[in-house]
């Protein structure tokens, strides 16, 4: 082993709290960017010199405390948001207010969208759409439930053609014959302990196949 190297490992060897300094490194390096462990992307390069980082200070560390401590902090970032390992909070609070959507055909009767697609549930199609309205909100500073329908269209319009694309070939044919397909948006309130359902809200609408 090369002598400058040897000196530097003994030096990491006798430098106290080595693992308590990573977590600093990491909280510094990562600050404003700890979204990016919610995403499902593959890991970055540099990410994974963190991740590297982080297996050689636990090698070198002899407190079994902080071991155990780096342990978890490396499982967490490698995991990130992937089922069955979820950030979100399972006894969450509940808002006063929630929505559902559902989509109609040319005579604007909902469709049973899973059948109709052959596997593709209306919860599945609010993913998008949601992700979608959540971009807008942030852009114009304001509540979701404040959007309006000209706000929230571009987002029913992406919603409706993510669908199209992620159907088998019959379950498009059978959605062209029920084009223009249209997404209609329903707001759910709580209000003195009663449920307060809204009208549907017309959003948008396609042809098939999208241009």
């Amino acid at each position: 082993m090369p002598e400058k190297l040897e000196i530097l490992l003994r030096k990491i060897w006798k430098f106290p709290c080595k693992s308590p300094v990573f977590l600093l490194i990491v909280c510094v390096f990562y600050e404003g960017k700890l979204q990016m462990l919610t995403k499902t992307d593959p890991l970055p390069f540099h990410y994974l010199l963190c991740l590297a980082a982080a297996a050689v200070l636990l090698f070198f560390d002899r407190g079994l405390t902080i071991k155990a401590c780096v342990v978890l902090l490396i499982a967490n970032m490698a995991l990130r948001d992937n089922y069955p390992f979820s950030h979100y909070p399972m006894y969450a609070s509940f808002t006063d207010h929630t929505y559902y959507v559902f989509v109609a055909g040319k005579d604007d009767q909902p469709l049973a969208l899973e059948t109709v697609t052959a596997g593709i549930r209306t919860g599945k199609l609010k993913k998008p759409y949601d992700r979608d309205l959540d971009s807008k909100r942030k852009d114009l500073h304001k509540r979701k439930r404040n959007l309006t329908v000209e706000e929230r269209r571009e987002a029913g319009e992406q919603a409706l053609a993510q669908v199209y694309r992620n159907c088998t070939p019959p379950a498009r044919a059978r959605l062209e014959k029920q084009a223009p397909i249209k997404l209609y948006h329903v707001d759910i309130y709580m209000h003195e302990g009663k449920v307060d359902e809204r009208p549907p809200q017309f959003i948008a609408e396609i042809d098939l196949p999208p241009k």
